[in-house]
């Protein structure tokens, strides 16, 4: 029962740890890990109330940049009770990720790290009722300028950092754990603070920046579509232009829900059932692909922040030089449209670009890890390449897998990657013989 419940645990973070992530819907996917916590709470013997006096608070500022603005609690929670004498792992998530919430972290510890550690979970501020009081106006619509102010990954890493204070002291040391959004937040941090962390674990780690400086296209939706395909696709769009955004991010959402083997013909069947106008067909796509939940969630007040961050997504890759052509761009075009009421106060001149600074990644003495998947639509693998390249000390793990990576799930490959790894380094015979066991699932041109 133990091993059951704690395999649970895992399945339940791996299907659905974050907004653009295969899985469940974020609000039963919650409740549904609580159930899980609190069976594994009984069954290992923990009170139903531990996770409770696992947390602690530290106060930081709406703005790092002017603390004397006022600021509000910020909630963090550990996996276990706090042992000095162990190293320490934060889970850091982005704020259009879901997994990292109140009583969940002694689950994620457990099935994802082990007892070596002691493990932090951070509830990020876009998940904080004050935080996002702090921007919205007066009638409790987002202020999208004070969104920015308040929501930049700016913000979030020196979040990160006063947490790392807060429990370990100034000098203290930690180790991070990211992937996807939460993986490019990991290097966003390492770009500013890198020196207080010893390793990093960093799985499909976007880097929208890289995306611009190399020219790369991650979408290439168009390009695989066969002709009859776009043709079916432009008369659907033609015919419900109003539609347009709805249907292109149901489209979208098919990446996170099939294999890539079986992505072409899911693509084809609803692109033929669109075309015909079958009501019924798309309306279950909708639901089956999370595509109305995520519409009411981006309407809610948790759906500030992850505008932000889709901005920090979007901008930086210049993926807007790509839109507006024949081409059809569900991937680009589902940014943009989450994004947009940044990119209209950005061509505004109101906010900046958002900066990442490459040159201090190479005087970093940080173990880095950087699992990428060769078919992932979101974290293009050419990206992670250059990332690699740009770490003294980094380990590259290319996968024959996509965003979800399913198949490296399946085996059980990602998490004995991730122990070792934290527990003995880049350069261990631990990992090398992780890396090697693994062979099968490797990337081979």
């Amino acid at each position: 029962m133990r091993q059951f419940l704690l395999a649970a645990t895992a399945r339940m973070f791996r299907i659905g740890g974050s907004f653009g992530r295969k899985g469940i819907c974020p609000g039963f996917r919650i409740g549904l890990l609580r159930l899980v916590c609190l069976c594994a709470a009984m069954v290992l013997g923990l009170p139903a109330h531990a996770a409770a006096d696992l947390g602690r608070t530290v106060t930081v500022p709406f703005d790092h940049a002017a603390p004397a603005r006022g600021g509000a609690p910020l909630y963090y929670e550990l996996g276990a009770p706090f042992e000095p004498s162990k190293p320490t792992i934060f889970i850091v998530a982005d704020a259009q990720q879901f997994y990292v919430r109140r009583g969940q972290i002694a689950s994620l510890q457990n099935a994802l790290f082990g007892g070596a550690f002691n493990v932090v979970g951070i509830v990020g501020r876009g998940a904080t009722p004050e935080f996002i009081r702090h921007a919205q106006d007066a009638h409790g619509k987002p202020d999208w300028l004070a969104a920015w102010n308040v929501f930049n990954s700016n913000q979030w890493i020196e979040d990160i950092d006063t947490v790392r204070r807060d429990l370990l002291g100034a000098d203290g040391k930690v180790m991070l754990y990211g992937r996807s959004g939460g993986a490019f937040l990991v290097h966003q941090y390492l770009a500013r603070h890198g020196e207080h962390v010893t390793r990093a674990f960093t799985q499909a780690p976007l880097n929208p920046f890289l995306i611009r400086e190399l020219r790369l296209n991650s979408d290439h939706f168009w390009e695989q579509l066969t002709e009859t395909d776009r043709a079916l696709l432009k008369k659907a769009l033609a015919s419900r232009p109003q539609e347009r955004e709805t249907i292109l991010r149901t489209l979208q959402r098919q990446n996170f829900f099939h294999d890539p083997a079986k992505l072409p013909a899911a693509r084809s069947a609803l692109i033929e059932a669109l075309a015909e106008g079958n009501a019924a067909a798309y309306a279950a796509a909708r639901r089956d692909y999370q595509v109305d939940a995520i519409d009411r969630l981006m309407d809610s007040p948790a759906g500030i922040a992850i505008a932000v961050r889709m901005f920090e997504f979007f901008q930086p890759s210049g993926a807007s030089e790509r839109l507006g052509g024949e081409a059809v761009c569900p991937d680009l075009e589902n940014q943009y449209n989450l994004a947009h009421p940044l990119v209209s106060l950005f061509e505004a001149g109101k906010i900046p670009m958002p900066t990442f600074d490459f040159d201090k990644l190479h005087r970093l003495d940080t173990e880095v890890f950087l699992l990428a998947g060769r078919f992932d639509h979101t974290a293009d693998y050419r990206s992670v390449i250059a990332l690699a390249a740009h770490y003294p000390h980094q380990t590259l793990f290319m996968a024959a897998d996509n965003h979800a990576f399913g198949d490296l799930d399946k085996a059980g490959v990602t998490v004995r990657l991730q122990r070792t790894f934290f527990a003995q380094g880049g350069g261990s015979k631990a990992l090398h013989e992780v890396m090697r066991d693994a062979g099968s699932l490797w990337w081979r041109e």
